[in-house]
């Protein structure tokens, strides 16, 4: 009995659908008029989603570009102050330098707990055989720089601590200076001229791309030892990269603590005093980038929704027009039986299969949209599956709400007057 109950219903579900269904291909235009003011809210939901999950992995990638297990040090990081721009220049302006000496310090005072490294970045040309590259980014780095960022060379050989202490003119370029300085030969032991000086090339960096454009591989790597002698010992301040040696075993929280501590008695701050350096990890990135993008989420998925609500007045305004122009067809089917009920999730049916077929059109639009973006721009974009799922329950979230007002008026008519109805 209960099995021939459920048959019955489920049939009552497919007429509904048919209905629904040749109705709507009844009024072509409408229809794919109605279903594209769908589609244009929904895929604007589906492409925020996308660009604020791309904006904070790019975000994350792109500086915090250290292991996940080290903790960075540095005169001033943006994150420290909440997006406070003016504070930020301000603690730039004001707060002390972070030199080799205190390199050298640290290492000795941390050498039973922390790997200690420190990177520094200038801008000179680089030149070889005539050809001259301008604005190249001259990063001076210990060499244990590749064990604390994500940096890797794809063939030669790393710099040495030798490297750094006689202060030896060697480098290790990027991708893109390798490929326009030495076309069409390897570029392993050939000297090329950083500013005035010239060096041995003895590596060459695995590709790191292009965001928005823009290479990430036209870089030349110089010892820290060597940078300091060419820009000056104190010419600027270095970040500091540090992580837990095996045998200490600490935590990054521990870390980021224990060079916390370091670094204050290093610069006799009194237990009152705020720090005047800033600790980054890419936790704290991370936490600082979803803070940034929910703040814009909060202000843009509104106005997003704006647009899913004009969708759902387009619905409701045809299948009001619908409800009109088949007031005696509904009047026959309630003289013959049907039911209020009926009427009701038969017009319900209809506006979903509307939103839904809106909804499914909009995410694809919005996948087509952000791939193409991210080809043009190799922008880390993708498509959230939470907001897939989010966009096609927004869209059935319309339809219901938006044709439940045409649905009741339909399903409260007279029949009698309904019937009279030319």
């Amino acid at each position: 009995m209960i099995k021939k109950s459920l048959q019955i219903e489920f049939s009552h579900w497919l007429a509904f659908l048919r209905i629904a269904g040749e109705s709507l291909l009844g009024s072509k235009l409408r229809s794919i008029l109605t279903v594209a003011s769908v589609m244009i809210g929904v895929t604007s939901v589906a492409i925020v989603s996308a660009l604020l999950a791309g904006a904070s992995a790019f975000v994350v990638d792109q500086v915090a570009n250290f292991a996940p297990d080290v903790v960075r040090l540095e005169r001033a990081a943006f994150q420290d102050f909440s997006g406070d721009g003016q504070a930020f220049v301000t603690a730039l302006a004001k707060r002390p330098d972070i030199l080799p000496d205190d390199l050298d310090a640290f290492k000795k005072r941390f050498e039973a707990q922390l790997e200690i490294g420190a990177e520094v970045t200038g801008s000179l040309p680089v030149r070889n055989s005539g050809k001259t590259l301008s604005g190249i980014a001259i990063q001076g780095v210990t060499s244990n720089i590749t064990q604390l960022t994500t940096l890797k060379v794809a063939f030669g050989r790393e710099f040495t601590s030798t490297d750094d202490e006689l202060r030896r003119n060697v480098c290790i370029i990027g991708a893109d200076v390798a490929d326009q300085l030495y076309p069409y030969e390897s570029p392993l032991g050939k000297e090329l001229r950083i500013g005035q000086l010239p060096y041995t090339v003895v590596g060459v960096a695995e590709p790191r791309g292009s965001i928005l454009g823009s290479s990430q591989d036209g870089f030349a790597l110089i010892p820290l030892g060597t940078f300091a002698k060419i820009f000056g010992e104190r010419s600027r301040s270095i970040s500091i990269l540090a992580r837990s040696l095996p045998a200490a075993g600490l935590s990054v929280a521990e870390t980021e603590e224990t060079l916390r501590v370091g670094v204050r008695l290093s610069r006799k701050l009194n237990p009152a005093e705020d720090d005047d350096f800033s600790l980054v990890t890419a936790k704290s990135v991370q936490t600082f980038t979803s803070n940034l993008t929910g703040l814009i989420a909060v202000i843009t998925y509104p106005l997003t929704l704006i647009a899913l609500a004009v969708g759902g007045i387009v619905v409701m305004n045809m299948m009001l027009a619908s409800v009109t122009e088949r007031t005696r067809e509904i009047g026959i089917r309630l003289a013959i039986g049907a039911r209020r009920r009926d009427i009701l999730t038969q017009f319900l049916f209809e506006a979903l299969l509307l939103t839904i077929a809106g909804g499914i059109c909009g995410v694809s639009l919005a996948f087509g949209l952000i791939e193409l973006v991210a080809w043009l721009t190799d922008l880390p974009l993708f498509m959230p599956i939470g907001a897939v799922a989010t966009a096609i329950v927004m869209s059935c979230f319309v339809g219901i709400v938006f044709g439940v007002i045409p649905a009741r008026r339909a399903a409260k008519l007279d029949p009698i007057e309904a019937l009279r109805s030319e």
